[in-house]
């Protein structure tokens, strides 16, 4: 093999190498951007990422990217927006949990348990070993739990409520026996 040919072989894989390195370190950029809540610094980083990884119109924006999006529209408020990323993050690719545990996240904080309870077993379905969901939603069961409480608190006795059913088993006071009616 010729030393040119080496040499072109060796500054394609560098080439390739170095281009995958700034991508990653651009995506970590943004990570950290989405971590420190720089909600307007992180879009423009990530349009510019965006930007830079799509030659053509056509090409897709990758699966990471969309959901650092979700991210960065539910850091600004526009929870309607992010949800919708989400879904159609899932409706791609179901397989991945994120994206379920995220739209769990954002259900839970408008109040939508029922809808955040099917997206949190989702998101374990997908990888049942995924600690951060199970934590969501078990904190999502203690939500409803202290939401039962409070109406139960608000609930009036009276006749318009249903009596208790009679015991099962009455015990005798002499004998301290149970016996089955």
């Amino acid at each position: 093999m010729s030393p040119h040919r080496v040499l072109s072989s060796f500054l394609t894989i560098l080439l390739c190498f170095g281009s995958g390195l700034t991508w990653a370190n651009g995506s970590a950029e943004i990570e950290e951007l989405i971590r420190n809540k720089q909600w307007a610094l992180a879009e423009q980083k990530l349009q510019l990422a965006i930007k830079q990884t799509t030659q053509t119109p056509a090409t897709t924006v990758s699966p990471q990217f969309r959901f650092m999006r979700s991210q960065i529209l539910a850091g600004q408020g526009q929870l309607t927006q992010a949800i919708q990323e989400l879904q159609a993050l899932i409706q791609e690719f179901p397989e991945l949990p994120e994206p379920y545990n995220n739209l769990g996240v954002l259900y839970a904080a408008q109040g939508q348990y029922d809808a955040a309870l099917t997206a949190f077993t989702s998101a374990i379905q997908a990888r049942p070993n995924y600690k951060i969901a199970h934590q969501n939603l078990g904190d999502l069961y203690t939500a409803m739990a202290q939401q039962a409480f409070s109406r139960a608190k608000d609930v009036k006795e009276g006749s318009g409520l249903l009596p208790l059913p009679a015991p099962s088993a009455v015990t005798t006071p002499t004998t301290k026996t149970q016996s089955l009616r």
